[in-house]
């Protein structure tokens, strides 16, 4: 029986025109990209005319610069990066079983859930020593862009735009609160009561205006009725801003649970100012449509496991 029409097209795909998609992207011309193949620019020529000839639109345009992708060809290539990924992931695990593993999990995760990740992740090797974990991301828009490359079996995070409930599961695990920081020793540590006007004329390590955390305090500089001090170095690390901090009088607002080491052996000073405001909510984030299996399901559980924990403490 012939294949159903709207199938035709998976049906007909070949493994190295997704290569040839993959590659074009990335080196932006057809001889670069048939380089990386090892292909003749003649054979690249060719399979893209039968990918485009398949597709039945255009996938790239011929420009003076090189060649640019289409609308519905960046679509294409999402769907050619994510097979691939899935690939490669399957690869791995499979190399895994034949070396005695037992596989990989890999977890997108953002800093701020480090206690509810680092204790999910030792029960799971205590239960499975041979299993590779990989744990990857920082930021929320991270962990949602490796959710959507498939390049993750599952996720910690939050939301950050509208209508991501339409594409992913969102389960609630935590909150995460804030608080203002400064090293040890710092002459603001000895105020014992501050108000954010008094931070004005600081030195501020702020994250970029996209996070969460930027937001919010960008929102309480307002609410105050001050603006943005003007004293900044922006960082998105977390790890280079708690660097800064550590070797200068600047001052920064993080997650509280991604400092809570920090804070506990005296390396960080949390400053006597309340931030009202917190952040939303964390949880598992999954695929929509497709359920967790294997260990990923394993993982998701011992986190809920975990959350309940803290809840009842």
């Amino acid at each position: 029986m012939a294949p159903p029409q709207a199938s035709a097209f998976a049906y007909q795909l070949r493994f190295k025109q997704l290569q040839l998609m993959i590659a074009l992207g990335d080196q932006g011309s057809l001889s670069k990209a048939a380089a990386v193949l090892n292909v003749t620019q003649p054979t690249a020529t060719k399979m893209l005319a039968e990918l485009e000839a398949l597709a039945r639109f255009k996938i790239y345009e011929r420009k003076p610069r090189g060649m640019q992708i289409t609308e519905l060809g960046g679509e294409v290539l999402m769907f050619a990066s994510r097979v691939l990924s899935e690939f490669d992931r399957m690869q791995a695990a499979l190399d895994a079983r034949r070396n005695g593993g037992i596989g990989e999990l890999v977890v997108g995760a953002i800093i701020g859930a480090p206690d509810m990740i680092a204790r999910a992740v030792t029960e799971m090797k205590q239960a499975q020593p041979l299993l590779t974990i990989k744990l990857r991301g920082e930021s929320s828009d991270h962990v949602i862009e490796m959710l959507e490359s498939r390049t993750v079996d599952i996720a910690v995070g939050r939301f950050n735009n509208l209508g991501q409930h339409n594409l992913y599961n969102y389960e609630p695990l935590g909150d995460e609160g804030l608080c203002i920081v400064a090293r040890a020793g710092h002459a603001l540590a000895k105020r014992r009561k501050l108000k954010l006007t008094d931070l004005a004329s600081e030195r501020w390590i702020l994250q970029s205006l996209a996070t969460p955390v930027r937001q919010i305090l960008e929102y309480e500089f307002g609410k105050a009725g001050m603006a943005t001090p003007a004293d900044v170095i922006e960082v998105n690390s977390i790890l280079a801003v708690i660097q800064l901090l550590e070797r200068s009088d600047a001052i920064a607002m993080l997650s509280e649970p991604a400092i809570r080491d920090y804070l506990a052996t005296g390396l960080l000073y949390r400053l006597r100012l309340p931030i009202q405001s917190r952040m939303s909510g964390f949880g598992i984030l999954t695929r929509r449509g497709e359920a967790l299996t294997g260990t990923a399901a394993e993982f998701a559980e011992r986190l809920r496991a975990i959350a309940r924990s803290a809840r009842r403490a």
